[in-house]
């Protein structure tokens, strides 16, 4: 690889992990895909993936030369960026550990608090929190539907790399961190409504948010977030274009009732059709992350003997619909 480079690697091809290779395919920074599975491996190198970014421009990306099984892949990288589920994370973690350099280090851009549930990986871990939404249309295009940011940061508080927004400007804004544990929460606490609370009700965002019950229930699961953060003492990040949740939560900061309404209605009129990744989950009969958004909130809270139903009412609606 070109020694300007660092040498890098994406295990799981996704909506989220598509964006980024969109990125690294325009700035033609070198990456490989590691497959876990012939099939995979097949799939991706006969058919190139279409790609569709915020203003509408479609590209076709062949992937072809830079994917290899993880089995056979004899080099060894800086960073490895996985791109699974956080059920999944454990499996993935462990595949991967021979194609990590001694120094090298994950990338976890999973929803939730991914970072928390393997204390003794800390060194080794990057957290990113994704300020984009991608999915996948009917006919197989990755829509990136949202231009929208990458926020990385060390899982120990410590300084990372400084090249990391030279190798996804323009496609993606990268902001460095030493505190990503207060964007994580915040990141937490959105798809705690956009994906949860939509999941528990099976709406689109537009739905969900064009109805006035629904937006009294997301402010409800808001502040039950904004009430577990200021416990625990953990200083919100806001991800570029979002709206802190100390704002939208009722209590101190709160904007009028009014506001934060129509804020919501707002999201709901520009993303009227957005079936967000667990409502999608659910219309496929897949099991969702529900466990790591309200759950984790609802785990986190039980904890610390602080009730919150509205959380756990989304938490319970999403696992009876994944059990029917």
């Amino acid at each position: 690889m070109n020694d300007f480079f660092p040498s890098i690697a994406i295990c799981g091809i996704g909506s989220v992990t598509v964006t980024i290779v969109h990125a690294f395919h325009q700035n033609k920074v070198p990456f490989k895909i590691l497959c876990k599975d012939q099939t995979r491996f097949d799939f991706l190198k006969e058919k190139p993936i279409q790609f569709k970014d915020p203003d509408g421009k479609i590209i076709k990306i062949d992937l072809g030369d830079h994917l290899t099984l993880i089995q056979d892949s004899k080099d060894k990288f800086d960073f490895i960026f996985l791109g699974c589920k956080n059920q999944s994370l454990n499996e993935y973690l462990s595949i991967t550990e021979n194609a990590l350099d001694s120094n090298g280090k994950w990338i976890l851009i999973q929803n939730g608090l991914p970072e928390t549930h393997f204390p003794n990986l800390m060194e080794k871990l990057i957290g990113g929190v994704v300020g984009w939404n991608t999915q996948v249309l009917s006919d197989g295009t990755y829509f990136q539907s949202n231009p929208g940011s990458l926020i990385l940061g060390g899982c120990n508080q410590t300084k990372l790399n400084p090249i990391w927004p030279s190798l996804l400007h323009p496609w993606i804004e990268v902001k460095l961190t030493e505190e990503i544990l207060g964007y994580r929460w915040h990141k937490l606490a959105i798809n705690a409504i956009i994906n949860g609370l939509a999941a528990s009700k099976q709406l689109s965002l537009g739905q969900l948010f064009l109805n006035e019950e629904g937006r009294k229930e997301a402010i409800s699961i808001l502040t039950e977030v904004k009430q577990l953060m200021f416990f625990l003492k953990i200083k919100e990040g806001v991800v570029p274009g979002s709206v802190p949740i100390h704002k939208l939560g009722d209590g101190k900061g709160a904007l009028p009732v009014w506001i934060r309404h129509l804020i919501l209605i707002f999201l709901g009129l520009k993303y009227f059709k957005i079936r967000t990744s667990m409502v999608q989950d659910l219309d496929h009969k897949r099991k969702t992350e529900i466990n790591y958004i309200n759950g984790e909130i609802v785990k986190i809270a039980g904890l610390h003997k602080i009730p919150v139903p509205a959380n756990l009412k989304v938490l319970n609606e999403v696992l009876k619909l994944e059990s029917e």
